[in-house]
């Protein structure tokens, strides 16, 4: 089970979300202040055949709302991780894979590209 607070970085800005919800499927944290609201949840479950070893799908959700301000409107982002593994393969071939991704996706000129819409 992870923390009951998590602690995620935006820019210089250190936030503590506080988990608000935990079932035996995942679980729930939020930070909200004046200015802005960052939500993350976290779930897991499994897909298969019959037959075919299933594979377990680890889910993390995180949204950040920025307020509106009398001279700025709201900004809206939300980021999906999807990590995916068959029954018995371990760790860690999941967690190089998820290096290797959260380095692509982690640069600001891939960040650029993809929300600008280039493939």
């Amino acid at each position: 089970m992870f923390a009951n607070t998590i602690t995620l970085s935006f820019g210089s800005a250190n936030l503590a979300l506080e988990r608000i919800n935990q079932d035996s499927y995942g679980s729930e944290y939020r930070y909200v202040s004046d200015t802005q609201e960052v939500t993350m949840k976290i779930r897991h479950s499994a897909e298969g055949a019959k037959g075919v070893l299933p594979i377990a799908r680890h889910n993390v959700f995180i949204e950040r709302t920025v307020y509106a301000t009398p001279t700025a409107h709201e900004k809206y982002a939300s980021m999906t991780f999807t990590i995916r593994d068959r029954k018995g393969t371990g760790p860690t071939l999941a967690a190089e894979l998820a290096a290797g991704a959260v380095a692509f996706v982690g640069s600001s000129e891939s960040i650029g590209k993809l929300t600008r819409g280039i493939n």
